[in-house]
C-alpha cells in the first residue's frame, strides 16, 4: 500500500462518521429532527463492533475530523466530535502497548484550550478523562459501571464519571448561557455561532451521536 492511502475499512467508517456528523452544524437551521441521525448513527457502531482494530480506525478518523474543525473554525462540530471520541473509548476493548492514540488526543484536544466557552470547558474535561486513561487504562468504564450499579467507591467525588448525556446536559446549559451573555452584550456571533436550533433538539442531536 502506498503512503497516505486508505483501506476499503478505512473508507467505509470515515464515510459513516461523515454522515453521523452531516446536519448536526446550527447553519442549516433545521426545524426537524430526523430519525435518520439515529440509523446513521447505529451503522456507524455496528460496522466498528466487527473487529476490535475498528475501534482504533475510529479514533483515528475522529482526531483527523477534529483536526480539520480547529483549523476550519468549525465550532458546531467540536461537541459532538469530543462526545463520539470519549464513547468510543470507553467501548474500545483494547489499547496495543506501543499505540499512541491518547497521547495524540491529548495534543490535539490541547489545541481548543484557547477557544471561548463552553468549548475549551469541554475539552479541559476531555483531557483530564485522557490523563485517567493514560494513567490506569479502563479505569473511566470502570468507574462508569461501578457508578451505575450502585457499588462502593473509595471517593465519590473522584471516582464517578459523568454519563456522555449528563456531559451533554452541562455543555447544553453552558452553550445557553453564552449566548445570552453575547447577546445582552451586544456582541456579534462568531463563525458557527448562529441562533440555530433550540438547546432541546441540540440535545437530542448530540444524545443520538453516542447512543
Amino acid at each position: 500500500m502506498q503512503p497516505g492511502a486508505t483501506t476499503c475499512t478505512e473508507d467505509r467508517i470515515r464515510h459513516a462518521l461523515e454522515r453521523c456528523l452531516h446536519g448536526l452544524n446550527f447553519n442549516r437551521r433545521s426545524t426537524s429532527w430526523s430519525a435518520g441521525l439515529c440509523l446513521n448513527c447505529w451503522s456507524l457502531q455496528e460496522l466498528v463492533s466487527r473487529d476490535p482494530g475498528h475501534f482504533l480506525i475510529l479514533l483515528e478518523q475522529i482526531l483527523q475530523k477534529t483536526r480539520e474543525v480547529q483549523e476550519q473554525g468549525t465550532y458546531d462540530l467540536l461537541a459532538p466530535l469530543a462526545l463520539l471520541f470519549y464513547s468510543t473509548v470507553l467501548c474500545t476493548p483494547h489499547f496495543p502497548p506501543d499505540s499512541d492514540l491518547l497521547l495524540k488526543a491529548a495534543r490535539t484536544y490541547h489545541r481548543f484550550l484557547t477557544w471561548p466557552v463552553p468549548y475549551c470547558s469541554i475539552c479541559q474535561e476531555l483531557l483530564t478523562f485522557i490523563d485517567a486513561e493514560l494513567k490506569a487504562p479502563g479505569i473511566s468504564y470502570q468507574r462508569l459501571v461501578r457508578a451505575e450499579q450502585g457499588l462502593p467507591v473509595r471517593s465519590h467525588r473522584s471516582s464517578t464519571v459523568p454519563r456522555p448525556w449528563q456531559s451533554l446536559r452541562t455543555f447544553s446549559r453552558r452553550l445557553q448561557r453564552h449566548r445570552s451573555w453575547r447577546l445582552a452584550s451586544g456582541m456579534q456571533p462568531r463563525p458557527g455561532g448562529g441562533s440555530g436550533p433550540s438547546c432541546r433538539q441540540w440535545e437530542r442531536k448530540l444524545a443520538s451521536v453516542v447512543s
